[in-house]
This record gives C-alpha cells, sequence and structure tokens, in this order.
C-alpha cells in the first residue's frame, strides 16, 4: 500500500505564523516588537510597585529601559537602515534572532526578579551582555563592506557603541556592589553623552549615504 503525505499547508501558513513572519522580517520590526512589550510591563511594574508602596530598586527600571529598551530600538534602526542606505546585504534572519533571543530572555527575567530574587536581576543583566556583544559585531561587519567616508563616521558610532557597552558593565558591577554613585556615573554617561551622540552619529551616517541606497524601500 501506498501512503502519500502532502506537507502541512495549513499549520505552516496559519495567522500566527503569518503575523510573525511580518513582525519578524527585519531587525527593526522584531526589535521594537520585544522593546514594546518590556516597556509595557516594565512601565506597569513601576506604577504598581509605586502604588503599593513596596520598595523600588530605581537602578533595575533605568538599566532595563536604558540597555534593553533604547538598545533594541537603536539597534534595531542601525541594522535595518544602514544595509538599505549603502546597498549591501543585510543582516542575516538568524543573527538578529539571536540578538532578540538574548534581549528578551534578558529583559524577562530582569522584570521576573522584582518579584522573585536578585539571583534573577542579575541573570536578566549579564543575558543583555552578549546581545550588546553580537548586535556591535553585526555593525563592525556592516563597517567593513561601507565606503572610506562613510567607516570615518562608523568607527566613531562603534567607539561610542562600545562606550556604552562599557556602561553597561558598569551598571552591572554598581548593581553587584550596592554603589549608588558608580551607578551614577553609569547612568549618566549613558544617558546624557553616550546615546544622544550615537544618534547624532547615526544620523550623520545616514545624511552622507550615496542617493541610490535611499531608493531602496523599507
Amino acid at each position: 500500500m501506498c501512503l502519500a503525505i502532502a506537507p502541512n499547508q495549513k499549520s505552516n501558513n496559519s495567522y500566527f505564523n503569518r503575523i510573525w513572519r511580518i513582525v519578524s522580517s527585519t531587525p527593526l520590526r522584531l526589535f521594537s516588537f520585544c522593546a514594546f512589550i518590556h516597556s509595557l510591563v516594565l512601565g506597569g511594574l513601576f506604577v504598581h510597585n509605586t502604588t503599593a508602596g513596596t520598595h523600588i530598586d530605581l537602578h533595575v527600571y533605568i538599566f532595563g529601559f536604558t540597555y534593553g529598551i533604547l538598545a533594541l530600538v537603536a539597534y534595531g534602526y542601525l541594522l535595518t537602515w544602514l544595509p538599505k542606505k549603502y546597498s549591501i546585504s543585510p543582516i542575516h534572519y538568524a543573527q538578529y534572532n539571536v540578538i532578540y533571543l538574548f534581549m528578551m530572555t534578558g529583559l524577562g527575567a530582569l522584570e521576573a526578579g522584582i518579584f522573585f530574587s536578585n539571583n534573577w536581576i542579575l541573570a536578566g543583566m549579564l543575558l543583555l551582555v552578549p546581545a550588546w556583544l553580537l548586535s556591535i559585531q553585526c555593525l563592525k561587519d556592516i563597517h567593513l563592506w561601507l565606503n572610506s567616508t562613510a567607516q570615518q563616521i562608523s568607527r566613531v558610532l562603534l567607539f561610542l557603541l562600545l562606550f556604552n557597552f562599557s556602561n553597561l558593565c558598569l551598571s552591572i558591577l554598581s548593581w553587584l556592589y550596592d554603589s549608588s554613585d558608580m551607578a551614577t556615573l553609569a547612568t549618566s554617561s549613558s544617558i546624557f553623552f553616550s546615546w544622544p551622540s550615537i544618534i547624532v552619529a547615526a544620523l550623520v551616517l545616514f545624511l552622507n549615504a550615496p542617493a541610490k541606497g535611499r531608493v531602496i524601500s523599507p
């Protein structure tokens, strides 16, 4: 007897799968989705703990928003638009999905730690480290394909991202050693220097893209 087994097209083309393919089609869409979900969760937890009168460790919330939410949006734009603007190969789906998984899991553990224990918070902080390193490596790979003029700007951008990554590590150390001064230094450096400088460098890089790169639709 011969059995003819056809692929299950219905399950592969389900409504959820179609939506997910749209959401995960670019780093910007996928990272923005992650940032939106966790901004709601972190914001909700902050409001809940404030109204309930419970102890709030502001360093944990600021860490999540500064190195998680803002980083997701920034890397989403950079990893999506730099290849488009300069007409080079886009970041592979597997690469930015790994970054997404580290960010999603890290922020989830950070949020769980607000309810459970400091070990969860530490695990969440540490999971953001490989996400940052992989993101910077992807941008370094893009940098190698840029023209010489753009590379001068992208070097500055990479330096600023590495500086912000050092602030991330400093924030983790300040939480481990309960150093408010170190936490303030790291947070202030990121919010008032690193992120504004990164935004300016990215805008300059986008504005200096060749005209042929601007006609590519997102």
